[in-house]
């Protein structure tokens, strides 16, 4: 008995040592937990019932991050947004809005991001002893998590026909076996055939035997018989082998620094203009190009208050036609986008003069490592 009670004060204080860890490491797992479910609800694609997307979704981001607190409730949860990291690992900010995880910038408006911008939420609570019998100060344990969102996502390719006329097979004359001559072809693409040419060259000349009565030739003489002839091959091309050069593909990126972005719809007489800054540092491709505009009200003046579009122009490359409709795809207009400030400019058949809000121009990117950024003057 004596044993036990001198052994159970340092039984106890390794049982609480024990619970006091695990508590510790409990609380920093949730903290964790809750700052990547917090970021991956606001990095998903998709709106709550309210109409908002996720990643302006602040009460919805917060509960999800409050789902993870079990033993203690957190201090703080601070959503903030920013545009990635440079090569130096620093925080690339959207405009004026402050990327430190230590602030709080929720929601942000829609029209300052853009596809590959990042949500970052900090979620940080207080670790306290349960007893101070252990030499552990109070501290705070914050975790902090960013993912990468997308606006608006591309989708490419051309309407399906609406229906189709049944096909009619004709029957072909087929020869009879008789009246079929086969073709026989030989090509050869790495050796040229060689010809052989054989020369019969007699190596003995047997003078003419004369059958009479001769007592100097004898009875049993037989001719000798001439050598084999002798054949020589003379080869008639010689195969040379060329090279062929390899290709390496040049890696573009259009997020970041080397992103491509746009300013805002500028109206001028019968047009409608964007530009385009492209930082990638190379001529991108587009793959499809989208338009709306006010197609019925966009004149103020006269009796003609419709708009039609007779022309679309970008990097000297324009198209032609006479569009009246709320939207439309430039189906076989394909500029590029050269490197640097560019501008796309729509042209109507009169004054744009009344623009409602539903005008939106949208540039889908075909070239390898852009297809997921398109350019939308609505983000």
């Amino acid at each position: 008995m004596v044993e036990f009670m001198l052994v159970m004060p340092i039984l106890l204080a390794l049982l609480y040592g024990i619970i006091e860890v695990s508590r510790l490491v409990f609380i920093y797992s949730s903290v964790s937990n809750a700052s990547r479910s917090a970021a991956r609800y606001g990095a998903a694609s998709g709106e709550n019932d309210s109409g908002v997307p996720n990643f302006q979704d602040c009460d919805g981001i917060r509960e999800t991050a409050g789902q993870s607190a079990f033993i203690s409730e957190f201090d703080e949860i601070n959503i903030t947004y920013d545009r990635g990291v440079n090569a130096d690992g620093e925080q690339i900010p959207i405009g004026d809005i402050d990327p430190s995880p230590n602030t709080d910038s929720c929601p942000i408006p829609v029209n300052d991001v853009r596809n590959g911008d990042r949500i970052i939420v900090q979620v940080s609570t207080a670790y306290e002893p349960i007893l101070p019998i252990l030499p552990l100060d109070p501290f705070e344990i914050v975790s902090a998590s960013a993912r990468t969102f997308l606006i608006s996502i591309p989708i490419l390719g051309s309407s399906v026909p609406t229906g189709f006329a049944a096909e009619t097979s004709t029957p072909s004359n087929t020869p009879p076996p008789a009246l079929i001559t086969p073709l026989i072809t030989s090509t050869s693409t790495l050796f040229a055939a060689s010809t052989l040419s054989i020369t019969y060259t007699p190596l003995n000349t047997i003078p003419p035997v004369i059958f009479a009565t001769d007592t100097r030739v004898p009875p049993n003489y037989t001719p000798p018989s001439p050598l084999p002839p002798t054949l020589t091959s003379t080869p008639t091309q010689t195969y040379t082998p060329t090279n062929t050069a390899t290709v390496t593909p040049t890696q573009i990126n259009c997020t970041g620094l080397t992103g491509v972005s746009h300013g805002p719809l500028v109206y001028d007489e019968e047009t409608m203009e964007m530009e385009i800054i492209n930082n990638s540092g190379h001529t991108l491709t587009t793959a499809q190009i989208y338009l709306e505009w006010n197609h019925d009200t966009g004149h103020q003046t006269g009796t003609d208050l419709t708009l039609h579009l007779r022309q679309a122009s970008l990097d000297l490359i324009s198209w032609d036609g006479n569009v009246y409709a709320p939207s439309v795809y430039l189906t076989d207009f394909h500029p590029t986008i050269p490197p640097g400030v560019s501008k796309i400019r729509f042209r109507f058949h009169q004054t744009y003069d009344n623009p409602d809000g539903t005008e939106r121009i949208l540039i889908n990117i075909s070239t390898p490592g852009c297809v997921n950024y398109p350019i939308d003057s609505s983000h």
